[in-house]
């Protein structure tokens, strides 16, 4: 999730998924698939492998390569000699199930009507996510990933991951991820789900809906950048002075928001940004270790059930970084992260981080979470990468 997609979405392979694929919530998808781009040279011993989840509107484009050489969202932190060093590590990227960049979602076609899923998609959950996203993993060969890493929607299906699959990655990084969502996010998602849901269900226009999509995204944008990055890139400042708009003037915020709302209405479906929000809001990472009785995913949960949960995991390292300014995902959610994997026994590095892009520091601020990243994983020893990448097989397809 974030305030600044990317440019344009780029797939290297589709990835199908076993069919059919049974979803947590009791639906399934027919001939599903996920889209995935790959980075680096998978090593002999298959062991230098990181999975990497994106945020809620990210496509598998992280970062540009010979086949598409346009920046990913991830540019500044995977290649040669960055932080996710492809000299050393084989990174695969993958689209979320249920996105809209060439993985199966409610923009999909449906194979039993032959026409978009749209609001007919079935119930999607972050564990969903991770679990489409193994399938990917499963289908290079990997048995075991040097790192699972990700950031916001993708800091939580690290968690999800990492309780599904216990041992098939060695270490995780969550960053600007949560547990489960607090009632703020909830709240703000929920609204944003209603102003773009209520005329997606009433059959609207096209028009319309992208109209809703634009204030949607606007309310989403004011909760991923702080306060006072706004304060001093826009203050006061005005575009147009006595423009003829009834207020007499354009604020440069005003031109801002709009420019990036128009954006993502061009680039994500409206169903999709309605179902994997919704399916941010539903995870819950104490849940698996909850008692069985009752809906999990609405019950108040505690530390002893968050404790049961990471005594199912399988890591010899975990890194969770947070965020000071951090609106949508407060730092108080990373540091209970790191202290419910510390208690489990797991090593654990908390990093917390100041910065003016709050949520959306992970995008910005390389200088900032390159060091970080970099010794966490200079801490995992692997093979060296001599064999050929997927990626370049895929090209010769």
């Amino acid at each position: 999730m974030s305030a600044f997609p990317p440019e344009s979405p780029s797939v290297t392979l589709q990835v199908p998924l076993p069919s059919p694929f049974r979803l947590q919530a009791g639906g399934e998808l027919i001939g599903a698939q996920v889209a995935v781009e790959t980075y680096g040279h998978l090593s002999p011993a298959r062991d230098n492998a990181i999975l990497l989840f994106t945020g809620l509107s990210a496509s598998a484009h992280a970062a540009s390569h010979p086949g598409d050489t346009s920046s990913g969202w991830w540019e500044s932190m995977i290649g040669p000699g960055k932080a996710l060093d492809t000299d050393r590590y084989f990174v695969i990227s993958v689209n979320s199930l249920g996105s809209c960049f060439g993985s199966t979602g409610p923009a999909s076609l449906n194979p039993a009507t032959g026409q978009p899923y749209g609001g007919d998609f079935p119930e999607l959950r972050v564990e969903d996510i991770a679990r489409a996203s193994q399938a990917a993993v499963d289908s290079f060969g990997i048995d075991q990933l040097a790192a699972a890493i990700g950031c916001s929607l993708g800091g939580m299906t690290v968690l999800a991951h990492a309780v599904c699959f216990p041992g098939r990655a060695r270490a995780i990084a969550s960053i600007s991820g949560a547990m489960a969502a607090n009632a703020a996010a909830i709240a703000t998602r929920s609204l944003q789900r209603e102003i773009v849901g209520s005329l997606l269900k009433a059959g609207a226009e096209p028009e319309r809906v992208q109209q809703a999509m634009r204030w949607a995204r606007k309310i989403g944008v004011l909760s991923y950048v702080g306060t006072e990055l706004l304060e001093k890139r826009f203050g006061r400042d005005q575009t147009e002075p006595f423009s003829g708009h009834g207020s007499g003037t354009d604020f440069e915020v005003e031109s801002w928001l709009e420019h990036l709302a128009q954006k993502f209405v061009r680039q994500f479906d409206p169903w999709a940004y309605w179902v994997i929000s919704r399916a941010m809001d539903l995870f819950d990472f104490a849940a698996h270790g909850a008692a069985p009785e009752g809906d999990a995913v609405v019950h108040r949960h505690d530390a002893t059930d968050a404790a049961r949960a990471a005594a199912f995991l399988k890591l010899e390292r975990a890194l969770v970084i947070g965020v000071q300014e951090d609106r949508l995902f407060p730092v108080d959610q990373q540091r209970a992260i790191g202290a419910v994997l510390n208690a489990s026994g797991i090593t654990t590095d908390y990093v917390e981080l100041a910065s003016p892009y709050g949520h959306d520091a992970f995008l910005t601020e390389h200088t900032l979470f390159t060091p970080v990243l970099r010794s966490f994983l200079d801490e995992l020893r692997v093979a060296l990468p001599l064999a050929p990448s997927r990626f370049e097989a895929g090209l010769r397809r």
